[in-house]
Order: structure tokens, then sequence, then C-alpha cells
């Protein structure tokens, strides 16, 4: 990997798409390639393929360096990543390699993380399943406006586990996979053997593995208990 360093090079991804850009960095599960002007912080996992791109292709690269880097307390990985963002830094997290998420990370949990978004609010989004990273650059205000208190007043505690945090779900209205042709919307009734079971607005019951869960939206809507 260390032969690629600030060459340009082509990133083929998971979910047919190609990124090309120069490889500034790596870490021992994330790299860092500059493409358009943004840093993309990429997890390994993701990378199907890098390759070197040909004079031709490298010739119609156009980069500058005035996006935003982050700064980092230990080597770098994909946990100092999310927490050096955490640091009240805007940021675009993609799921899928066309689908982007706004918003602010409020928390780094054992294996998924907490985004404040100025348009949903709270959304759990597990971390295997980040595509890639953008952080905007600093001082940027969304929307125009400055909501980082917003997203710190709005944090509630959440537990370690996204599993376990799911289970505190139960009987909560949720979203499941937001903006995605997969996406699911019902009650949460409950978990079970890797398994979320939801009633949708029909009434039918879907069970959905916890494995292919993209993000969670929950809502403050929470069924209340019969009282004889």
């Amino acid at each position: 990997m260390k032969k690629y360093i600030g060459e340009p090079v082509c990133l083929d991804l998971f979910g047919k798409k190609e990124l090309i850009g120069t490889l500034v960095d790596f870490g021992s599960d994330i790299l860092v390639l500059l493409s358009q002007n943004d840093f993309y912080y990429i997890p390994l996992f993701h990378i199907r393929a890098i390759r070197s791109l040909s004079v031709e292709e490298a010739g119609s690269l156009s980069q500058s360096n005035s996006s935003m880097t982050l700064s980092f307390d230990e080597q770098l990985s994909l946990k100092e990543v999310l927490q050096a963002a955490a640091k009240g830094i805007f940021v675009k997290v993609n799921v899928t390699p066309s689908h982007s998420i706004h918003g602010y990370i409020t928390h780094v949990l054992d294996n998924y993380l907490v985004l404040f978004s100025p348009v949903y609010k709270t959304i759990f989004i597990p971390i295997h399943h980040i595509k890639f990273l953008i952080p905007y650059p600093e001082g940027f205000l969304p929307y125009g406006i400055d909501i980082t208190k917003s997203a710190v007043s709005a944090t509630h505690p959440h537990l370690a586990a996204f599993e376990d945090q799911l289970a505190k779900l139960q009987d909560s209205f949720i979203t499941v996979n937001i903006e995605e042709k997969e996406s699911v919307s019902g009650l949460l009734l409950g978990k079970e053997a890797g398994f979320i079971e939801l009633q949708t607005v029909n009434g039918q019951q879907v069970h959905m593995n916890i494995q292919h869960i993209k993000t969670v939206l929950p809502s403050e809507y929470k069924k209340e208990k019969y009282r004889g």
C-alpha cells in the first residue's frame, strides 16, 4: 500500500462504484483519498481493488488542499477517524456508495455511532456499514445556521452495543434503512436470534436481519402500555 502514497489511484468499491484521486494516507483498517477537493476516509473492508491511474487518467485530476482533514490522537484507524469527527465537525457519511447522510457524530460506541442530522434528528449507524466519511471544512455552517448546540442537547444515554440499543427501542416506532429501496417503517415488537420484528402500517409483521440494517431512525412515539 505504501507505494501508492501520493500517487493518483482508482479505488474499486463494493457496490459497483469507483473513486479516483490521490492516496494521502492509510492505517490499519482505513485509507484517506483526496478526490475533487474532498478527503474521503474509506474503510479497507469496502475496497475491492486499488490500481494506479494511467498518465491519461491522472491528467484529468484537479485537486486542491482546501477541504477539511482530521487530527488524530493516535495512529490512523477507523475508530480514531470517527472519534476525531465527533469533536463538533459536520460530516457526510455514506452507508451505500450513493446514499449520503449529513450531520454531527455525537457518540462512537462499540459497533455503531449516533449521528445528529438536521433533517432526521437522531440516527443510529452500524460502523461496519460505513462506506466512507467526508468531513466538511472547519467552521462550516449547514443550511447557514449553527446547530452544534442542538446536536449536543438532543443526545441521550445510549447502550454500547447496537443490538442492545435496538432492544431498548422495543415498542417504539422506527424506520430502518432510510431513503433506500428496502426502507421499512413500523412498530418494533422485539429482537430475537439476530433479527428484529416490525409491525408495518398494514399490520404485517416483518423480520429483518440486524446484520443488514444500515441505519435506524427512532421516533419519539412509543406504544403506551395497556392499563386495565
